[in-house]
């Protein structure tokens, strides 16, 4: 049921991804652009205790499409990897963010770990780049299928 729900929200983003750039009001400020990244933190679960909680690795290429002046469309996928118990799996988001200034972004998206078990939330993000190359970065998520609460904590890097 999950995995259907995150399909169907995917396309639905695509679809109106796809109607809102026939809109005047949103203009093409630069190429769209396909990108690595890197991400280390620390994952902290409202189910786990904060002893509990692990280090994750995610390394995600993505798209991005900028919508309008400051604004991106976004989608990006895949490796997981936590070091608790060496845990393997997938991620994939999809969402929006806002370049605030050329070294602070915010936004939300929807993503989905999969790790032993699977997990989708809604989530606000920021990134903070240090260098051109390595960022601070923070997470917020909540479900809406269940009570989980996640922070994840950590360090970027851009490829």
């Amino acid at each position: 049921m999950t995995k259907a729900l995150l399909i169907a929200l995917l396309a639905s983003c695509t679809s109106m991804a796809a109607q809102a750039a026939d809109w005047d009001l949103f203009k093409q400020a630069a190429d769209p652009a396909l990108y690595v990244k890197s991400y280390s933190g620390v994952l902290l679960n409202s189910q786990s205790h904060h002893s509990d909680s692990f280090d994750l690795w995610l390394v995600n290429s993505g798209y991005q499409y900028p919508v309008m002046d400051d604004v991106s469309l976004f989608m990006e996928a895949g490796p997981a990897v936590a070091d608790q118990n060496r845990q393997s799996g997938f991620n994939m988001s999809s969402g929006v963010r806002y370049q605030l200034s050329p070294a602070f972004n915010v936004g939300s998206q929807i993503r989905h770990l999969e790790l032993n078990q699977g997990s989708t939330l809604l989530e606000l993000n920021s990134s903070l780049l240090l260098t051109p190359r390595l960022s601070l970065t923070a997470n917020y998520g909540v479900s809406a299928s269940t009570a989980d609460q996640a922070l994840s904590l950590g360090v970027g890097f851009n490829f």
